[in-house]
């Protein structure tokens, strides 16, 4: 039985983290947690880099979606032609690191992919 609520994979933030700010093009890092050190994005192998992305695009694509508040206005809206766009994108992404991952990880972004196709219909079928 599917739930009326929305559902969201494991590690998905449940409110806005608030947005952080690059130091510069070579000093992007992703946000940090308590005690965790920033790391400068081009200081990221590759593989690490595309998850990291995939990750990105999957937290805007809850944006969009209309099921996250927006990290920047804290508003909820959405953005169903954008949140396509995000969610085809981390599609792509994960045809790219299909081969190059494990199995619990490819099986943990296809999870993810599912999550965010399934609630895009719900909420596009709610307008």
């Amino acid at each position: 039985m599917v739930s009326d609520e929305a559902e969201r994979p494991s590690g998905t933030p449940t409110e806005p983290t608030g947005p952080t700010e690059p130091t510069g093009p070579a000093e992007a890092a992703e946000p940090t947690q308590a005690g965790a050190k920033a790391v400068p994005l081009l200081a990221l192998d590759s593989k690490s880099l595309l998850l990291w992305f995939a990750g990105v695009l999957a937290d805007r694509a809850w944006v969009e979606i209309g099921l996250l508040a927006d990290p920047l206005t804290g508003r909820i809206s959405k953005q169903l032609d954008s949140a396509r766009l995000a969610i085809d994108a981390f599609e792509g992404l994960v045809k790219v690191l299909r081969g190059r991952l494990s199995p619990e990880e490819v099986r943990h972004l296809e999870g993810m992919l599912a999550d965010l196709r399934l609630n895009f219909v719900r909420q596009a079928g709610s307008d």
